[in-house]
């Protein structure tokens, strides 16, 4: 009897402020952390100071706010479910297909990414042959307990964090002498690179689809807080150190420059092992959540059905049969790693944007309402920049649901 008790009280355990963190901080580090900063530096330079203090500040408010929404409307549908309490059912089934559209490209420009660090060690296996080896670990994961998984990633996490701004410092410590100037940059470059740049702060929308899986609504409140803190200083520090660290001028910077001082020759091998990590991380985050949103909309038995462990395992059968098909899509070079990034962040923007809209209408006063607002703004300027495909598809997904009755 006490044995059965014991089982029950497993199957039941709740993520706590740590666990959630660690399931928080490394996936929305994730590929972020390996591809953004080196490509914004080489992008604009210096001027990566600034648009990232940009983005990690609308980043915060951002968690802060989509944390609210997921406080006042728990449950597997995320900030969908407060949509709906705002918007009507229409407008929560367009949010959804945003975010799904979002996860049908992005898992897959992370697990191409992931690949690529470790190819040099599979020279004779395709990149998107790596990729799909890679999901089958992610899948294996995504069938486990979350509280299990909590506990991993907030090792992993920790861990990479710690490294990244131990190498930062040193980096740092090491300069004889800091030189900074602002290289000028035209308005269409400044919004391109917001929207690029963007990719580093998506993952905060998703958070709610996993409050149902938390302990109390504190201890979303205290996670988010904790994390975004954490994932700010992080990029703050290793973008400092890119910007200002002494490393050759007349190539692209290259990540591994930034732990050679601590790990030597040994740098591309960690590097590679930390960027598939970091990559499953992410792809646990969003796929994770994304089963869980496409579970709660009931669209059929098949994608409502789940596991044992409480794993939405028919949505989650689903979109990974949708990522080996984008797979098979890039190997036949049909569409391209820049145009899955790009094609993500559009309709993660899409997505947010509604989520803003909906906070501005729950929300009746205060910072968030007004926070809301100028988020809005800001967001729909980034994603003016966009490509005009999805953007039309977006677009076209909008008229779609405003006419339907």
């Amino acid at each position: 009897m006490k044995r059965k008790k014991l089982s029950i009280n497993l199957n039941t355990k709740k993520l706590n402020t740590f666990t959630l963190s660690g399931l928080i901080i490394g996936p929305i580090l994730g590929s972020g952390i390996i591809l953004l900063p080196p490509l914004i530096y080489n992008m604009v330079g210096s001027f990566s100071l600034v648009i990232w203090g940009t983005i990690l500040i609308l980043g915060f408010i951002f968690a802060l706010i989509f944390g609210k929404l997921a406080i006042l409307f728990p449950g597997e549908g995320g900030v969908s479910l407060a949509t709906k309490e705002a918007m009507g059912k229409k407008y929560q089934l367009l949010t959804s297909f945003y975010l799904i559209c979002a996860v049908f490209f992005g898992p897959v420009a992370v697990l191409i990414i992931a690949a690529k660090f470790i190819q040099n060690l599979f020279p004779n296996i395709s990149i998107e042959l790596l990729a799909f080896f890679i999901y089958i670990i992610t899948y294996l994961f995504l069938r486990s307990k979350v509280n299990f998984i909590g506990k991993i990633m907030l090792i992993v996490s920790s861990t990479i964090t710690v490294l990244f701004l131990l190498s930062s410092i040193v980096v740092l410590a090491n300069v004889e002498t800091y030189t900074f100037s602002l290289p000028t940059l035209s308005f269409n470059k400044f919004g391109y690179a917001l929207l690029v740049v963007f990719w580093s702060i998506v993952g905060w929308e998703v958070i709610g689809n996993y409050s149902k899986e938390v302990e109390d609504t504190k201890t979303l409140t205290k996670s988010i807080i904790f994390s975004a803190t954490i994932i700010s200083i992080v990029y703050i520090f290793l973008t400092l150190a890119i910007t200002l660290g002494e490393f050759p001028k007349d190539e692209e910077f290259k990540l591994v420059w930034l732990i050679e001082p601590l790990f030597g020759t040994y740098s591309s091998f960690i590097l590679a092992v930390i960027s598939v990590i970091l990559c499953i991380g992410t792809l646990i985050l969003f796929v994770g959540a994304v089963s869980r949103l496409v579970a709660s909309l009931k669209l059929t038995s098949y994608t409502s059905a789940h596991s044992s462990n409480n794993v939405p395992v028919g949505a989650l059968n689903v979109l990974s049969s949708l990522y080996i098909i984008t797979l098979f899509l890039v190997y036949l070079d049909y569409i391209t790693l820049d145009e899955l990034v790009a094609y993500s962040d559009a309709f993660f923007i899409a997505n947010a944007l509604i989520g803003l809209v909906t906070a501005i209408i729950l929300f009746e006063k205060g910072f968030l309402r007004t926070a809301s607002i100028a988020l809005s703004i800001v967001f729909f300027s980034i994603l003016i920049f966009s490509n005009i495909i999805i953007l039309s598809v977006i677009l076209i997904l909008f008229i779609l649901v405003f006419l339907k009755k």
